[in-house]
């Protein structure tokens, strides 16, 4: 298999909802972005699946480093700032709510993106790519011609990912205009309109390699997946 990935390095719709996959899109717009997968497979044997994702881990290290620099803040604001009358609730207090306050802001997706190292944040979509592959079937098409459309919202990453029958065909880089126009949909806020040219593209590209035969039969499903 062969990954393509980029980076969406802007704000993406990161208000309520919209960092929630399941909730990302309305049902008119995954109805359009279907729609664009049935049309663009009608001339070609390739299977496409597009997937939009909250986020590729957990990154629970995160959460854990505010946690403990808020502690640590909170205990030295209580050796600074203490009351010789005071109370052992009132020393225990600075401690808890630097440690709450830590928490909470590296809780926070725009902040906790940008303490997570390019390094690991490329490890986590690239092994929550490979999952996917797996689990939604496209490694087990008939002629290995599946290909995978990941956008995560949490890492602003897109990842196109294509089994081995295509990539014996096409040329390396085929998928970066893909990637691209579906990175700039989602930096620009027109995701569900670059989902549905970045399928369009796979399609005349993978109609080019694998024109459908009369016999063809549509192996996995044309829907949107979406997932935490």
């Amino acid at each position: 298999m062969e990954a393509v990935v980029a980076s969406a390095a802007a704000e993406l719709r990161e208000v309520g909802n919209k960092m929630n996959a399941e909730t990302f899109f309305t049902n008119e717009e995954q109805e359009r972005i279907r729609q664009a997968v049935i049309t663009a497979e009608k001339n070609t044997a390739g299977e496409i699946v597009p997937m939009l994702v909250s986020k590729c881990g957990h990154y629970a290290e995160v959460e854990l480093s505010g946690l403990v620099i808020g502690l640590v803040l909170g205990t030295l604001a209580t050796f600074i700032w203490h009351d010789p009358w005071g109370t052992v609730q009132s020393y225990v207090l600075w401690p808890v709510v630097g440690a709450v306050l830590g928490f909470i802001i590296c809780s926070i997706p725009g902040i906790k993106r940008r303490l997570i190292s390019a390094e690991r944040i490329t490890e986590a979509v690239h092994v929550r790519s490979l999952a996917a592959f797996t689990a939604h079937g496209l490694h087990h098409t008939e002629s290995h011609t599946g290909i995978l459309i990941l956008a995560s919202l949490l890492e602003h990453h897109v990842v196109v990912l294509a089994d081995k029958g295509i990539n014996d065909k096409v040329q390396p880089g085929t998928w970066n205009d893909v990637v691209q126009i579906l990175t700039n949909g989602l930096r620009s806020g027109n995701a569900c309109e670059a989902f549905c040219k970045a399928i369009e593209r796979c399609g005349e590209t993978l109609a080019q390699h694998f024109p459908r035969s009369p016999a063809d039969r549509d192996e996995l499903p044309n829907k949107l997946v979406t997932e935490q």
